[in-house]
C-alpha cells in the first residue's frame, strides 16, 4: 500500500484535510517522486515521449467522455486536443494537462437533457462556450482563491455521486438495452427489469474490455493498456461481423478533417441554461485548482490559479468552436505527464498534436470502436475513482464533514447536477462559518515584569479597578463575532472603573457585526465609569472600525495601532490604564 506525506487528519503535511483537494494528495506523492529522479535540464526529447504517452491516454478518454456528454465520441476528441494544445500554450501551470474530465462531461449531458435531442448538440455547444467565458472572468478578477472555500467533504460527496451516476449512465450502452425513467437510479432499475433482452454481442466485448484494464497495466503495455484495451475488442466485433453492435461511426458523422466552426446558438439562451454554465465552471475550475497548485513548475516559476482561469476558459472557447465538449485541468492527465517525465509545456503541446494527426488521417479506424467499450472504460475509471480511503477520511473528520459528504451525494443522485453544484457550495460556506465561528476563544493575558504576557485563565465576571487584556483566536466573520459575544465575561451592575483590553492583532478587516459587539461591550464598560482599549490594529481594521462604529464610541474608545515590535502597543495602553487606575480613576473629559 502506497504511503503519502500526509498529517493525522489524511491531509498533506502541513496543510488542513479541509483544504486538500481529491486526488491532491497522491499527485503531489507523484510529483516528489518524479522530481527526485529526474535529471536537470531541458530536453525535447523527453517531453515528446510524455507527450505520446499522454496521447495515447487522452484517445480512450478523449472518446469516452464524448460519449458520456452525449455527443459523438470524436467531439471529446477535438475537445482533448483544443484542451492540450490551448493549455500547453497559456497555463501557468507548466506541466497541468487541460483535457476532457468525466465530471464536466456528466454535467454537460445532464444540462442538456431539458432541450429536444435535435437541439441538445447546440445547447451543449453554448453551454461550453458560457462557462469558458465564466473562467476568464473569475480569472481577469482574480478570484482563484474562492475555489478553497467548496469544503473537501463537500466535494468527495459531489465526486462520489458523479461517479456512481456515470456508471449508471453507462450500464443501457454497456447492455444495449434502452432504459426508462426520470433519472439514473430508476433508469437502471427500469434496465434490471429488463436484464433478459441483454444483446450478448454488445456485454462480451463491454466485460473484456474491462478485464484487460485491470490486467494488461501490470504488463509491458503500462501506461498504453487503456488504448490496447479498447482496440482488441473493437477489432474482435469488427472481424466477427457483429453489426448488432453500435460503433462510433453509427453515433455521429466522422469528418475527414477538421470540423467545421460552429456559431452558438443564443436564441437556446435561458436561466437555467446560464446557471448549468456557472456550475459547469465551478466543478472545472475547482477540481483544476488542486491539480495545478500540486504541480510546481521545473524552471521554479510560481503557478498562477487566477491565470490557470484563464487559460482552461479559452480551452473551453477553442472547443465550442469544433464542437467539442468542456474542458480542464485533468487530475490523471496530469499525473501521466509527471510519470512520463514531462519537463516543459510542450509535452501537453505534443499531446494534442499527436491526438490531431490520429483524427485527420485515420478517422476510418476510430469510427470502427465498439460503443460498448468506451462505456466499459468510463464505468472502470469511475469505479476506480471510487476511493473509500478519502471517503473514510470524510467520515472520521467529524459530524460536519460527514453531513456535507453525504448530503452531497444524494443531492448529486436525484437532483440535476447544476442544482447539486450550486447546493454544495451554499452547503461548503455554511459548513465553514458553522465550524469556524466554533472555533472562536477568548483568551485573557497578563503583562509580567520582563515584559512578556502571560495566559490566565477568562474570569467569570469583569474586575472592579483592574486591567483585563484580552485576545481571541478563530474567525471574526459575523457569526464568529456572535460567538465572541457569548464568551464576555459577565459584568455586575454595581462594578466600578473595570479597563479592557481587546488586542486585534492579525485582523484585515472589522466587518458590521464585530463592530456592533464591540460597541455594546464599551457601552456597557462606559456605563461602569471604566476604559476599553483596543490595540495592535492594522491598517485596514483601524480605518474599517472607524467608517462603521457611531461617533460616540468613536470618541470614548482608545485605539492603538501595531508597532513593528509585537505587543507594544498592547503594554503602552496597559501603562496608560494602570496610570489612570493609579490615579483614582477620573472621569475621561471625552
Amino acid at each position: 500500500m502506497k504511503t503519502y506525506p500526509e498529517n493525522s487528519n489524511g491531509g498533506i503535511k502541513g496543510k488542513p484535510a479541509e483544504d486538500t483537494l481529491p486526488g491532491e494528495v497522491e499527485l503531489k506523492h507523484t510529483v516528489e517522486v518524479v522530481r527526485g529522479k529526474k535529471p536537470k535540464g531541458s530536453s525535447l526529447k523527453d517531453d515528446a515521449n510524455a507527450g505520446l504517452t499522454v496521447a495515447m491516454n487522452e484517445i480512450p478518454d478523449g472518446m469516452a467522455c464524448g460519449l458520456l456528454a452525449g455527443v459523438s465520441p470524436i467531439m471529446g476528441l477535438f475537445a482533448s486536443i483544443c484542451g492540450c494544445l490551448v493549455g500547453g500554450i497559456f497555463n501557468s501551470s507548466k506541466l497541468m494537462v487541460v483535457s476532457t474530465t468525466s465530471a464536466a462531461a456528466f454535467l454537460l449531458y445532464q444540462l442538456t437533457q431539458t432541450y429536444p435531442e435535435a437541439q441538445r448538440p447546440d445547447a451543449l455547444v453554448l453551454l461550453v462556450l458560457l462557462s469558458g467565458g465564466i473562467m476568464i472572468l473569475m480569472g481577469l478578477l482574480k478570484l482563484g482563491n474562492l475555489v478553497r472555500f467548496v469544503s473537501y467533504s463537500v466535494m468527495i460527496g459531489f465526486l462520489a455521486g458523479i461517479s456512481i451516476l456515470t456508471i449508471l449512465s453507462q450500464l443501457p450502452t454497456l447492455f444495449a438495452i434502452p432504459a426508462e425513467g426520470s433519472n439514473k437510479v430508476l433508469q437502471t432499475v427500469n434496465l434490471v427489469q429488463q436484464i433478459d433482452q441483454t444483446n450478448w454481442h454488445a456485454l462480451v466485448p463491454g466485460l473484456v474490455t474491462i478485464v484487460f484494464m485491470l490486467l494488461l497495466p501490470k504488463t509491458p503495455l503500462g501506461n498504453k493498456a487503456a488504448i490496447v484495451a479498447i482496440a482488441l475488442p473493437s477489432l474482435f466485433v469488427f472481424f466477427m461481423k457483429w453489426t448488432d453492435v453500435e460503433v462510433v461511426s453509427d453515433v455521429g458523422e466522422i469528418p475527414s478533417g477538421l470540423p467545421p466552426l460552429q456559431m452558438p446558438d443564443f436564441s437556446l439562451l435561458e436561466p437555467a441554461l446560464f446557471s448549468g454554465a456557472l456550475s459547469l465552471a465551478l466543478i472545472t475550475l475547482i477540481q483544476a485548482a488542486g491539480v495545478s497548485q500540486s504541480v510546481p513548475n521545473p524552471d521554479g516559476s510560481r503557478s498562477n490559479t487566477s491565470k490557470d482561469f484563464i487559460s482552461q476558459g479559452i480551452a473551453n472557447l477553442s472547443s465550442s468552436t469544433f464542437g467539442g465538449i468542456g474542458v480542464g485541468g485533468s487530475l490523471g492527465s496530469t499525473s501521466l505527464n509527471i510519470v512520463s517525465e514531462a519537463r516543459s509545456r510542450w509535452a501537453g503541446i505534443f499531446a494534442g498534436v499527436l491526438v490531431l494527426a490520429l483524427v485527420l488521417l485515420l478517422p476510418g479506424l476510430v469510427g470502427q470502436v465498439a460503443m460498448p467499450v468506451l462505456a466499459a472504460v468510463m464505468i472502470f475509471a469511475m469505479a476506480s475513482s471510487l476511493k473509500m480511503e478519502e471517503n473514510k477520511q470524510v467520515w472520521n473528520a467529524g459530524w460536519a464533514s460527514r453531513i456535507g459528504l453525504v448530503c452531497t451525494f444524494f443531492i448529486t443522485l436525484f437532483l440535476p447536477v447544476q442544482y447539486a453544484v450550486l447546493v454544495g457550495v451554499l452547503l461548503s460556506f455554511i459548513l465553514y462559518f458553522f465550524t469556524s465561528s466554533r472555533l472562536v476563544k477568548l483568551h485573557r493575558r497578563q503583562l509580567l515584569q520582563d515584559g512578556l504576557f502571560e495566559e490566565i485563565d477568562v474570569p467569570a465576571e469583569i474586575e472592579n479597578k483592574a486591567v483585563h487584556i484580552f485576545a481571541v483566536d478563530g474567525d471574526l466573520h459575523f457569526a464568529g463575532a456572535r460567538m465572541l459575544e457569548n464568551q464576555w465575561p459577565k459584568l455586575d451592575p454595581q462594578s466600578q472603573h473595570p479597563v479592557i483590553i481587546l488586542e486585534l492583532r492579525g485582523r484585515n478587516n472589522i466587518g458590521a457585526t464585530l463592530t456592533e459587539v464591540i460597541e455594546n461591550f464599551y457601552e456597557r464598560i462606559q456605563k461602569a465609569q471604566g476604559r476599553f482599549y483596543i490595540t495592535e490594529l492594522g491598517e485596514n481594521s483601524y480605518d474599517s472600525f472607524r467608517a462603521q462604529a457611531n461617533t460616540a464610541v468613536l470618541r470614548g474608545i482608545h485605539m492603538r495601532k501595531k508597532e513593528p515590535i509585537i505587543g507594544k502597543s498592547t503594554r503602552i495602553a496597559v501603562v496608560e490604564a494602570q496610570e489612570w487606575l493609579a490615579s483614582g480613576a477620573p472621569v475621561d473629559s471625552t
